[in-house]
């Protein structure tokens, strides 16, 4: 095989990859709509799971004391390339699977969870008491981010793009149904729906909330402006994703895509002065060579919240990754997709 002439360089290690979480940025990237993506032939994926069959030169420990050694089980984070059945990767973008946690499930969290965390933490400034509006609330990052504001004692106002997904958030994280918004399909009708949800939170903390404290947004389109306008004073409209842009079939429609950017979202710089709230727009990627403040966001995210197995929707062979992008692209899943690379992934 291919992967036995591979020679480690400095703190790398080679995985023998066992799951791949699917992302919408693996989907934008092949349809050359990523700013991301390697330039020429590339392999799509970012997170994966396997066991660890060599340990190169100088690899230090990672985290809270482990090392990695030949034979652990580990859940990872690559710059592209996680399509594959053997991997070469920084140590320090590997944690241990925690047990019982099986490879499906590792694959579906680091990449996901730091994606969450970071948007909420890092960048959105969560603090206890806050209310959070959360889009594609049953999705991988979706769910993630309510374990997080859960840990901190904040309130989410949920968006869902169909009522058959509002169960889980309701079973697996307790979601009162008043909080659970099945989109609109207008601006206007969304903002109503805000307002009532709004007016929940308030009824709920016995006190008038002035507005959304964090928006955590990741499909932008019809439904910025309405969060936008009732963000707190304060607030933080955290964008980092567009899936109201995602094309739906596999190659894209340029006049579609055309009329959806010249309608984009526009927010004036003058206008936030004044109102006293932001926009801040981040792409966990372009963290990737900093390598120290990654491992740290990872470690504070471990410690402070008590986290469940993650929800995997749905899994794939590894061959019908292609069957996997589209069905994550219809918009129709729950939780994480991952394909499964090898009969033993379980």
């Amino acid at each position: 095989d291919d992967h036995e002439t591979l020679q480690l360089e400095d703190g790398m290690v080679k995985i023998q990859v066992k799951a791949v979480g699917l992302n919408f940025a693996d989907i934008f990237a092949v349809q050359g709509l990523y700013s991301a993506t390697p330039v020429g032939k590339f392999t799509p994926g970012l997170e994966f799971s396997g066991v660890i069959m060599q340990v190169g030169p100088n690899v230090k420990e990672v985290g809270d004391g482990w090392r990695p050694a030949v034979g652990d089980k580990v859940m990872g984070m690559t710059r592209f390339g996680g399509y594959a059945t053997h991997l070469v990767v920084n140590a320090a973008f590997l944690r241990p699977l925690p047990p019982k946690w099986s490879f499906e499930q590792g694959a579906a969290f680091l990449c996901t969870a730091l994606t969450a965390w970071y948007g909420l933490v890092s960048v959105g400034g969560l603090k206890k008491g806050h209310t959070v509006l959360v889009h594609s609330a049953a999705g991988g990052v979706g769910l993630v981010s309510l374990e997080i504001i859960k840990a901190y004692e904040a309130t989410a106002v949920c968006t869902i793009g169909s009522a058959s997904k509002a169960e889980l958030l309701q079973t697996r994280l307790k979601i009162p149904a008043p909080l659970i918004l099945v989109r609109g399909a207008s601006a206007k009708e969304f903002g109503a729906q805000l307002d009532a949800a709004l007016e929940t939170v308030s009824v709920e903390k016995k006190e008038k909330k002035e507005g959304i404290d964090i928006v955590m947004d990741s499909v932008q389109g019809v439904y910025f402006q309405p969060a936008f306008d009732r963000l707190s004073r304060g607030g933080r409209h955290v964008v980092f994703g567009a899936a109201a842009m995602t094309p739906p079939g596999a190659s894209p429609n340029w006049i579609r895509l055309a009329w959806q950017w010249l309608w984009r979202p526009k927010v004036d710089p003058l206008e936030i002065i004044a109102a006293n709230k932001g926009v801040i727009g981040f792409n966990l990627i372009w963290m990737w060579d900093k390598v120290s403040e990654m491992s740290e966001l990872f470690t504070d995210m471990m410690a402070k919240v008590t986290w469940q197995p993650p929800h995997v929707g749905r899994t794939f062979p590894f061959k019908e990754a292609p069957a996997a992008m589209r069905y994550l692209q219809s918009g129709s899943s729950v939780g994480k997709v991952v394909l499964i690379v090898g009969a033993d992934s379980s």
